[in-house]
């Protein structure tokens, strides 16, 4: 791929980004993600490249919530799909996800 425009949709159920439910997890079909990034070929489809999950306290203290969260990052993983996780603090921070997304992008020659 490469070249393409890239766009951000926020919300994005799982079982969008995927064709196959390959882990038989029942995420698949009832989470998702906060943002996805996609990106955009010429013949204006677009190809998911990377989500973003916003953690709050309680993906480090709730253990049903850490317990999806481990789904979560199984399935990506085993989809071969970037998943970044960033505290919820640094939400407001432009800055710092800017330079996280520059650093997965220079990485990934995307």
């Amino acid at each position: 791929m490469g070249g393409g425009k890239c766009t951000i949709k926020k919300e994005v159920a799982i079982s969008q980004v995927f064709r196959n439910n390959i882990t038989h997890s029942h995420l698949f079909y009832s989470g998702g993600f906060d943002f996805v990034i996609y990106e955009k070929a010429e013949d204006r489809k677009e190809f998911p490249i990377l989500a973003i999950e916003l953690d709050g306290k309680e993906h480090f203290e709730d253990e049903i919530v850490k317990k999806r969260d481990n789904q979560k990052n199984e399935i990506c993983r085993q989809q071969g799909f970037e998943l970044i996780r960033v505290e919820n603090s640094y939400a407001r921070r432009y800055n710092y996800i800017k330079n996280i997304l520059i650093d997965f992008f220079s990485k990934n020659k995307i």
